[in-house]
């Protein structure tokens, strides 16, 4: 509708400057309609038409990517103990878990898991030891800062 507006105040002999105040829309957005009405005529007042939409999962896939989200990254080679959405999108286009060269976003992913009751939430990190005293160690190294009732609860807990 604005895009008419331009071209009527323009044809009536406007200044761009008033028909930007007319009509609210920038100085230079408006000489762009009048160039693009200009070089294609009617065709300019058409509105454009997004991009094509991406394609849409099947239920197969959908599952496919539910089952690959639930596969531990260790097991499948990542050097790391969970996923988090970008890894995971980049692991399932990767492997080609959903056909072809189709791409899907971490939102999708998001969704996906969400309706089938997959939860992914950031997870604490915490460091892992090969020796085989580091639960003990730690352990101490975490009592040494408690006062005593703490260390003494500590002890009735793990009795």
């Amino acid at each position: 509708m604005r895009r008419c507006q331009v071209i009527l105040c323009s044809a009536q002999g406007m200044t761009v400057q008033e028909v930007a105040k007319l009509t609210l829309l920038s100085e230079y957005h408006i000489r762009e309609l009048i160039r693009t009405f200009n070089d294609k005529g009617l065709e300019a007042m058409r509105p454009r038409k997004p991009g094509k939409p991406h394609p849409k999962l099947t239920e197969e896939e959908k599952a496919s990517v539910a089952h690959f989200a639930q596969i531990p990254p260790r097991v499948l080679g990542y050097p790391f103990n969970s996923w988090s959405l970008s890894k995971l999108k980049d692991a399932i286009e990767e492997r080609k878990v959903i056909g072809g060269n189709k791409t899907i976003s971490d939102e999708c992913i998001r969704l996906i898991l969400e309706g089938r009751g997959i939860s992914y939430q950031r997870t604490k990190t915490w460091k892992e030891s090969k020796d085989p005293e580091f639960d003990i160690k730690k352990e101490d190294q975490g009592a040494e800062g408690e006062g005593e009732g703490l260390q003494e609860r500590r002890r009735l807990l793990v009795r």
